[in-house]
């Protein structure tokens, strides 16, 4: 380990905002471009962050933004689902919060389907992945079904492919919260999900946990997911995905996404959106807190002992 690692591990925080800039995905996935410039949202203090972006339109063309929002200073909170509207210069022009189910949530994985758009945010902590439908004249999310119980899956993300719904996620049990990988498959977005037959399907650090939205290009599936190897957030793998049934799985790391180096936000990325031309990501900048990077590391630590 480097002097500058050491030093973000021993005394730094990380602070998360999202970014936001105007680029061709295809573009970026064809020439394998590791790195672009983002415009970031400012945060509102030093002990604010936002993260897990993902992006849609709504019925007027309007970009909205929906995101984890947490404080980092206050370790008894926790992650709740945030709503914003972005104008063309990727300013917010309002928001509201729109999940809060008491206990952490985060990632709000969006997915369309027959004129509706879903919504499926991360609540390993209550150990059940939900789907809400989006209302969007109350910007509200509405009518909670329950796609898996009584599992603690990370970052659930599906999509449709040769007539089923995959679900991928890791599974937050035995500290394999990032290098689980396990799939789930259904013939309807709303379930019966059935485990596939070779769960883990995959065990690494790099490139298990998902990082975003599937995005398909040429009849190609590209998964981005996270790279944990270091440290967590260190940056995207954009894997491509070479064969998927209910028997089979198999992936190859297709190029690494990393951080905005030109920004504040330059030590760490792990979620990527796209939407027509715009990209969403987060980024990590790291703050010197010393007398909070230890009273985090003995809450955890605490916390861990009475379990």
């Amino acid at each position: 380990m480097n002097l500058n690692k050491l030093y973000n591990k021993l005394f730094c925080v990380m602070q998360w905002s999202i970014g936001f800039c105007n680029a061709d995905i295809r573009q970026v996935i064809k020439e394998k471009k590791s790195q672009l410039s983002f415009k970031w949202l400012p945060l509102a203090n030093s002990s604010y962050s936002i993260a897990d972006p993902f992006i849609f339109k709504d019925n007027s063309g309007n970009l909205n933004l929906l995101y984890e929002d947490f404080s980092m200073t206050d370790t008894t909170n926790y992650g709740k689902i945030v709503l914003s509207i972005i104008d063309k210069d990727f300013c917010i022009t309002s928001s509201k919060k729109v999940l809060d189910i008491k206990s952490h949530s985060s990632y709000p994985f969006i997915i369309s389907e027959n004129g509706s758009t879903y919504v499926i945010p991360e609540t390993s902590a209550v150990r059940k992945v939900s789907i809400f439908e989006y209302n969007f004249g109350t910007q509200s999310l509405t009518n909670e079904k329950v796609l898996v119980n009584d599992l603690p899956l990370l970052d659930s993300t599906i999509f449709k492919y040769n007539s089923k719904y995959w679900l991928f996620a890791t599974l937050a049990e035995n500290g394999f919260d990032h290098s689980h990988l396990h799939i789930y498959y259904s013939d309807s977005l709303s379930g019966n999900y059935q485990p596939h037959k070779n769960n883990p399907v995959k065990i690494n650090l790099d490139g298990s946990r998902p990082a975003g939205n599937i995005i398909f290009i040429d009849n190609e599936i590209y998964r981005p997911a996270q790279n944990c190897s270091i440290h967590y957030g260190e940056s995207i793998s954009i894997n491509k995905v070479i064969k998927l049934s209910e028997n089979e799985f198999e992936e190859e790391l297709y190029f690494k996404f990393f951080p905005d180096k030109s920004s504040a936000f330059n030590s760490g990325v792990h979620t990527l959106n796209v939407i027509d031309d715009v990209i969403v990501i987060d980024g990590i900048k790291m703050l010197f807190k010393p007398w909070l990077k230890w009273k985090l590391f003995l809450q955890k630590k605490i916390k861990n002992n009475s379990h």
